[in-house]
């Protein structure tokens, strides 16, 4: 095995630590980064003393919650310590990159969800729609990564002692409390487990540490197609049975080696025919699909993203780039009944029926009526527009070469003509740009 030795010292070198705190600033413009870069020589200056004399302490983290489908508890490092902690990820990273296998895609160059999703198709397509998979789950991942085994493992590479102690204090930077997934590591009286979410180092932590997992799946069970992204793996494999026991040992391995459980609620075994269902996709033979979950929850944020919009909170191209974003997602698959749908729930959005010239906030910023009296209801021929829901529309028709024609009022589309439909904060969007060619006149 290659190992690394005289690292520390380039590793807290003043050039390093300049070129860390440049990475570290991008998006930072709290009171902790302010105070840190009003002094930033004599901060850097102070911290490279620090470290040199060993005398570097963790200042703790800025905790928080954030609610997806499920709450997360993110552990959010103070400056300094973000500033420390790409300094080191600057050097370890190029390391390590070397020995991961090929198919782990999790925070790593050129890689992540999209190659993984491409890898794992590469599998399904060289498979039986017969043949069976796994898919398995770490249990409490991040919250159970033991300390012992972390430093153990990252000592077998990293034979510079100064930086195992530097790596040591990090780790040591937050202990979770215990939980039901942990297993206790009779090699301690002491039991240290977790490493926080939000912590950069913690990405490679979580790489290195299940990167033993890689290796035993690769080298000792001698398994193919298999992938990993964060705790989440599959594996395929043509006889059940076969699977069955490389489900064992894994399980035994995680168990004896890491400390690790794999969550019995969430392994699945099933034929390839019926999906498999992998960091954001469901995976068939013939076709991929946008996972149920997600697409729903994109719904829901798509509705509070619409009146964030109506109402002057979010700019339209804000609002582009939320889309763009989900539309290059769904660009990976064969979900075109989804892509419609969107489209269309924006159009009908962008036309309602009835308010007049006069209704002021009630008509929404960005407003095209046609002289409607304040009594009229929906019965009446009106439009009011929302000329930015119109250009979205058309912008992700465009972008997913979407056939269809929006038939309107031939009064609206003169009117559309006519105004401009623009908001000061609206720069980007022109009447000349909404392809007029893709309304019918009726």
């Amino acid at each position: 095995m290659k190992t690394y030795d005289n690292l520390y010292e380039d590793i807290i070198s003043l050039p390093n630590l300049y070129k860390a705190y440049f990475k570290a600033k991008k998006g930072k413009k709290n009171k902790d980064f302010l105070a840190f870069d009003k002094n930033l020589n004599d901060n850097l200056f102070d911290l490279h003393k620090d470290l040199a004399s060993l005398d570097y302490k963790s200042s703790g983290y800025n905790t928080f919650y954030i609610k997806d489908y499920k709450s997360r508890k993110i552990l959010a490092p103070f400056f300094r310590d973000h500033l420390v902690h790409h300094a080191i990820y600057n050097y370890l990273e190029e390391i390590y990159e070397k020995h991961f296998i090929f198919d782990s895609f999790a925070c790593r160059k050129n890689k992540g969800t999209h190659f993984g999703l491409k890898r794992l198709k590469s599998f399904v397509n060289k498979s039986s729609e017969e043949d069976y998979f796994i898919k398995g789950d770490v249990s409490k991942y991040f919250y159970s990564i033991d300390h012992y085994v972390l430093k153990k493992i990252f000592a077998k590479r990293i034979k510079d002692k100064k930086l195992l102690w530097l790596l040591e204090k990090i780790m040591s930077s937050h202990i979770e409390e215990q939980i039901s997934a942990h297993i206790d590591n009779n090699s301690v009286l002491v039991q240290e487990k977790g490493i926080p979410i939000g912590n950069l180092l913690s990405q490679l932590f979580a790489n290195v540490y299940l990167n033993e997992l890689d290796e035993f799946v690769k080298d000792e069970l001698n398994v193919k197609s298999y992938v990993r992204y964060v705790d989440d793996f599959v594996i395929l494999e043509k006889d059940k049975f076969n699977l069955n026991k490389i489900v064992f040992r894994i399980k035994n391995f995680l168990r004896d080696k890491l400390y690790l459980k794999l969550e019995d609620r969430k392994i699945q075994i099933n034929k390839i025919k019926f999906g498999i269902d992998f960091i954001g996709y469901v995976v068939f033979k013939k076709f991929i699909r946008v996972r149920t979950r997600n697409y729903t929850r994109f719904k829901q944020a798509s509705e509070l993203k619409f009146n964030y919009f109506e109402k002057g909170h979010i700019s339209y191209e804000g609002l582009k780039n939320i889309f763009s974003s989900y539309f290059a997602h769904l660009s990976y698959t064969n979900s075109e009944v989804i892509k419609n749908k969107i489209v269309i729930a924006i159009l009908n959005r962008a036309v309602k029926r009835g308010g007049n010239w006069n209704n002021g906030a009630n008509a929404g910023p960005f407003c095209a009526n046609l002289n409607n009296g304040p009594t009229n209801t929906n019965y009446n021929i009106g439009f009011r527009c929302c000329s930015g829901f119109l250009f979205l529309a058309e912008f992700l028709r465009k972008f997913c070469n979407i056939k269809m024609q929006m038939q309107l009022q031939s009064v609206f589309t003169e009117n559309l003509r006519r105004n401009s439909l623009l908001s000061e904060g609206v720069s980007l969007m022109k009447s000349d740009q909404l392809n007029l060619n893709s309304i019918k006149i009726v």
